[in-house]
């Protein structure tokens, strides 16, 4: 789609409750994004801070792809195998004894 092709959509499904950039992102490498006119920019926002993991890196890809092809998001009600060696990891590198998972910030603030 162009840039002006998927303002007009936005325009007409979103809500239009805060303001963009006339920009349209079209992909990334490493830090490096491009529109869908060719630009080139530095992303200096991280999805706003959501994560700051760079684009197309082959390795976080592959990963990524092997965790969906067995398990996307699945309830805490359940037992995963992910879960607990995450935990693990941040338990050693951090020398805390325990981790709290929370899917949102309603939940982070409970914790």
């Amino acid at each position: 789609m162009t840039f002006e092709e998927i303002k007009a959509l936005d325009h007409q499904y979103v809500m239009q409750s805060y303001g963009r950039f006339d920009v349209a992102v079209d992909h990334g490498r490493g830090a490096t994004l491009w529109d869908t006119q060719g630009r080139e920019y530095i992303d200096f926002t991280s999805g706003i801070g959501v994560n700051s993991l760079g684009y197309g890196n082959e390795t976080w890809v592959q990963a990524i792809t092997a965790q969906a092809q067995k398990l996307a998001h699945i309830s805490n009600l359940y037992y995963t195998e992910p879960a607990p060696r995450l935990a693990e990891k941040l338990c050693k590198r951090t020398g805390l004894a325990g981790v709290f998972f929370a899917n949102s910030g309603a939940e982070a603030n409970e914790g």
